[in-house]
């Protein structure tokens, strides 16, 4: 089954503490704020390109991402809603891409780039194992 251009999904999300970008830090020296995590956005945008292809996954599949060049615009405070809707724009050879916009009550707060695979989920775990040794 071909996926069509211009197919769309999303995701939303309510920012909780969790979620925060104060909440993720590796290091005692690490200073973040009480806003919503980069890191936590890429991951919203992932899944929300995730979703678009869904359909088209066989059974023993699944999509990895491979790429993202993210922007975080702006920055999304406790309890607001961000609503990530990835645009399927075609392949890249093997590879989906998407254009994707996060948006909270207060407007756009990231755009993305992103491309995925979609693979054996055995084949991934076996070049996983070999690759530190299993």
């Amino acid at each position: 089954m071909a996926l069509e251009i211009g197919s769309t999904d999303f995701i939303e999300l309510k920012v909780e503490d969790k979620d925060l970008a104060k909440n993720l830090r590796i290091s005692s020296d690490d200073n973040f704020p009480e806003v919503f995590a980069t890191a936590r956005l890429v991951a919203l945008m992932e899944c929300s390109a995730a979703k678009v292809l869904i359909p088209i996954i066989e059974e023993g599949k699944l999509s990895v991402g491979v790429e993202v060049n993210v922007k975080h615009l702006a920055p999304t405070l406790t309890g607001d809603i961000v609503k990530s809707t990835a645009k399927f724009v075609g392949m890249e050879g093997k590879l989906y891409k998407f254009e994707i916009e996060a948006k909270d009550s207060g407007g756009v707060v990231g755009t993305c780039i992103h491309t995925r695979a979609i693979v054996t989920e055995d084949r991934l775990m076996s070049g996983a194992n070999k690759r530190v040794g299993k």
